[in-house]
Parts: structure tokens; sequence; C-alpha cells
């Protein structure tokens, strides 16, 4: 174990960051590690937020729920509709906009990351119990609110992260 320098006092929330970053970093990697060679982390994102929370959303509305800018989404919607993931259509009601829907395809795509993450998920899930994650989740998404409202940042209510 390092040793911290004597005129250093244990800062609990650098900790508590460096954690959630690590953390943050392992679960990528992992699932990195199951993406189709075709698919990249922010398309099996995507897929994973439509899996959680239905489709429709307007390209801004994911760019937002996804932490990507609005330029990156529109890289990202083209690629995963050449792939026939999603598609791409007008809102009925307002012409300006677009809507974003989940093909079968796409739901597929992503049924198969979530079924080749299937031991990782059942390790994670043996080595904690139900309660100690509902127990974690008041102080993160306290904190997430923090830290957006102090960065005076946007994240829509419906994302559930």
């Amino acid at each position: 174990m390092p040793v911290r320098p004597a005129s250093l006092q244990p800062q609990p929330y650098v900790d508590v960051f460096g954690d959630i970053a690590v953390i943050g970093h392992y679960l990528r990697m992992s699932i990195i590690r199951h993406l189709p060679e075709d698919m990249t982390y922010t398309q099996f994102q995507m897929l994973s937020y439509f899996v959680r929370n239905g489709d429709g959303q307007t390209p801004v509305e994911l760019a937002r729920a996804l932490l990507i800018t609005k330029g990156a989404i529109t890289s990202v919607l083209q690629k995963m509709e050449t792939k026939g993931h999603v598609i791409v259509l007008s809102d009925v009601d307002d012409r300006r906009k677009k809507r974003v829907r989940v093909t079968q395809a796409g739901l597929a795509a992503a049924g198969q990351v979530f079924k080749s993450l299937r031991h990782e998920t059942g390790a994670l899930r043996d080595a904690f119990t139900d309660q100690e994650f509902r127990d974690a989740l008041p102080f993160l998404k306290a904190m997430r609110t923090f830290l957006m409202d102090l960065g005076d940042l946007e994240m829509p209510s419906e994302v559930r992260l």
C-alpha cells in the first residue's frame, strides 16, 4: 500500500471520485471487450439506452442522455442507421424535428452484447446484494444532481444511468 506523505490529510471526497473513475473505467473496458468489431462503445450505450427507456427521442435528447455533443450524435446515428440498428424519421407533429427509432436488428445487437456480458454481470450480482446496490443509489444520485447543478448542466429527467 502506498504511503501518504504526513503533510497530506486523507480527503474522502477525492477517494470517492477516484473510485468512481476507476469503476467507470473497468466497466467500460469490460463492455468494450464484448462488443462486436463494428460497434463502438457509444453505439452500444445508445442501444442500451433504448432497451432501458424506449425510443422516439430526438437526436438532441439522445446527445444529452449520452453526454455527447450534437455533432457526435449525428455521426453515431448515421453509422447506426447504415448498420440498420436505428431509423431516423421526421417527427409527425413537427417536420423540422427528427425522431430516432431502434430497429429489431439494433435490439438484437444489444441483446448479443448483454448475453456475452452475462458472466461478468452474474459475478457482480453474486458479489453484492441488491440491498447494497440500493443503499448506494441515493448518495450517487445526490452527487450527480449536485454536480449537474454546480456546473449548470442539463440531463433529461428520464435518464437512468
